[in-house]
């Protein structure tokens, strides 16, 4: 998700943040295999993974599960079946993605909608495979992952986050010129302090979230110079109406 920040009025920068990869496409089930089966393949919810930013990024994933009391890096918090007659790399499919990861990460990490958007927690989520497909599956995943910079940290054994303030190993931070998201017990330079919720239905353009950030964000953080974010539109339609504001850090 591409999120914009400003420094101060009249600045800004760009920000993007780890979160689910766009489905491409994939082979189309045949007409001979026609499973009765749509959830063929599918991980169970639970069950931990040792993946890196790059496979992340990637529409499948396919790696065999690890023992979740070892290292990891992400976690399935649901899997549901996809509506039918939508096509994975459609605009639809990635609405009902974020539709069904949101509440389910929320719950993984017993926080709330505003709350959540104050750790690095992020999500991927995976279509089956081409040959699971073509024998009949419908399914999607959702990952909970913990966003570290370029890379992901390991998952806690527990992911639940408690009472605010969170601990720095979950609480969001963002680090370097890219000003990219990390967990805050790595090297940073801002810290996410507030998460506010932005009411109605129709979704900002730039100028609106920059002056409302410039507003709203100077009351929420605690140094002259700050930084703040928005959600995607498609986030925002699947729910996601905070507005984070980051007080600078000499971290």
């Amino acid at each position: 998700m591409l999120t914009r920040m400003s420094r101060r009025p009249g600045l800004s920068a760009a920000l993007t943040g780890l979160l689910a990869a766009a489905l491409t496409s994939l082979a189309a089930p045949t007409a001979t295999a026609a499973a009765t089966d749509p959830m063929f393949g599918a991980p169970v919810v639970g069950q931990c993974f040792d993946m890196d930013v790059t496979e992340l990024g990637e529409a499948t994933y396919s790696e065999a599960a690890v023992d979740c009391s070892v290292e990891h890096t992400s976690e399935v918090v649901a899997v549901a079946q996809a509506p039918d007659g939508v096509a994975y790399e459609s605009k639809a499919m990635g609405r009902f993605a974020l539709e069904t990861c949101f509440p389910a990460q929320r719950r993984a990490v017993g926080a709330s909608r505003l709350g959540v958007r104050l750790t690095a927690y992020s999500l991927g989520y995976f279509a089956p495979t081409a040959d699971q497909q073509a024998a009949g599956a419908r399914w999607l995943r959702c990952d909970v992952v913990l966003v570290a910079g370029r890379t992901l940290a390991p998952l806690p054994h527990r992911l639940e986050v408690g009472k605010y303030p969170f601990s720095d190993t979950v609480s969001r931070c963002l680090a370097g010129r890219e000003l990219a998201v990390t967990v805050c017990t790595e090297k940073h330079t801002f810290r996410a302090t507030a998460a506010l919720r932005v009411d109605g239905r129709r979704f900002l353009g730039e100028r609106a979230w920059k002056r409302l950030g410039e507003r709203r964000c100077r009351s929420a953080v605690h140094s002259s110079y700050f930084r703040f974010g928005w959600p995607s539109k498609a986030a925002w339609k699947a729910g996601d109406h905070a507005l984070i504001c980051y007080t600078q850090t000499r971290t």
